[in-house]
């Protein structure tokens, strides 16, 4: 008999020290590199460690938001001499980390690496790569506590790399450094946690223990993201907001994401709209949908949100109103464009995961909606 999703989630998480006594102590004088963003360069990160720890084999910095299979490719070339990899910046950098180690591990084969990114054809058994610390920066994706990283392809197609080694050893949840995120990163990151944790509530794998993270992890980020937006240097509520974003990760690390997820990819690819804010955008409107088919799988949630079932949809999109999340949507589509995507907006392994079946012509409907809902009257499309 093969058990069916089990929990696990074997990341020691750290907190309550600074990012650089934190690793000082996990580095142990072993030698390391570092993998962040030039912003994080700017602001000394690199320097405070390099004191602290000593200096690092390679300083990989030029991370980009939603990083490309030909950046991930090219940047693993700078990963040799290492013992540790120190993954210090948002979901992007932690995914980037991941997916040059694997790359690196499997000495570059890029047929084997294809195969794995493009068909999930399983990473060799013998990978090993090198040990990943992860340091995130932003409150959201959760990937310091699990074992996928997304890699986007040059022609806009999602893949990830996945592999039970690709966990990081250590998440070190350290406040202070998530102060420097403006209010719009905030709020997308924040939200990517809320659909993570959602996502998790009305999936087909979800277990009890991922709907107590994922309830546990709702209360927190509708308690305290307001907050934060109203107070950006309140490092307790930054700090409520990393637990939940692990909390999430952890819950998601297990069931995968669903149907908000799939119609999220096309709105991320072609036209930039940022991924907490694409996967979220549509939630009240797949909590409508589900509930039609499983009204009692959104109790959760719902409990999360402080609210009745019935009442979840209006109290996530008033809720949205009040966060302003219908002017971030408009910067960036009008609700017409839902008209161009045809099948597009149904990734089969995330749908699959969703309680009720979906097909495209659904999600389409279903975008739209909630388009119609925070943009507005529709317009013309702006060209992807």
């Amino acid at each position: 008999m093969v058990l069916t999703h089990p929990f696990n989630c074997p990341v020691r998480v750290v907190e309550g020290h600074s990012y650089d006594e934190a690793l000082e102590s996990l580095i142990e004088g072993r030698r390391w590199s570092i993998v962040t963003s030039r912003g994080w360069v700017n602001r000394g990160a690199v320097d405070v460690l390099a004191t602290r720890c000593g200096a690092p084999t390679a300083v990989i910095a030029d991370v980009t938001a939603n990083p490309k299979l030909s950046d991930i490719l090219s940047l693993a070339d700078a990963i040799d001499e290492e013992e540790v990899i120190i993954a210090l910046g948002g979901g992007s950098v932690i995914d980037a980390a991941k997916g040059m180690a694997a790359f690196r591990a499997i000495d570059r084969d890029v047929k084997v690496f294809m195969a794995h990114l493009r068909d999930g054809a399983a990473l060799p058994q013998d990978m090993a790569p090198k040990q990943i610390v992860a340091v995130p920066t932003t409150s959201g994706t959760g990937s310091e506590v699990t074992r996928w990283g997304t890699i986007w392809g040059d022609d806009a197609v999602k893949h990830s790399v996945t592999d039970v080694k690709l966990f990081p050893s250590h998440a070190i949840l350290d406040p202070g450094l998530c102060v420097s995120m403006p209010s719009d990163l905030t709020l997308a990151t924040a939200l990517d946690a809320l659909s993570h944790a959602m996502e998790a509530v009305w999936n087909r794998r979800h277990t009890a223990i991922t709907d107590v993270l994922a309830e546990t992890a709702i209360r927190m980020i509708a308690n305290s993201l307001p907050a934060t937006m109203a107070c950006p240097d309140d490092t307790l509520m930054r700090g409520q907001l990393q637990t939940a974003s692990v909390l999430a990760g952890m819950a998601m690390g297990t069931t995968q994401t669903a149907l908000a997820h799939s119609i999220s990819y096309p709105f991320t690819a072609r036209y930039g709209m940022p991924h907490g804010i694409a996967c979220s955008f549509t939630l009240a409107e797949v909590a409508k949908f589900n509930a039609e088919s499983d009204r009692e799988r959104l109790a959760p949630i719902s409990r999360g949100m402080g609210c009745q079932i019935d009442a979840l949809p209006d109290r996530l999109e008033v809720w949205f109103d009040s966060l302003g999340v219908g002017e971030q949507v408009s910067r960036y589509v009008e609700p017409s464009v839902t008209d161009q995507f045809g099948e597009n907006l149904i990734t089969r392994a995330r749908a699959a995961n969703n309680v009720r079946d979906v097909d495209g012509t659904a999600a389409r409907q279903l975008a739209r909606r909630a388009l119609d809902r925070f943009c507005g009257a529709p317009g013309t499309a702006k060209s992807a």
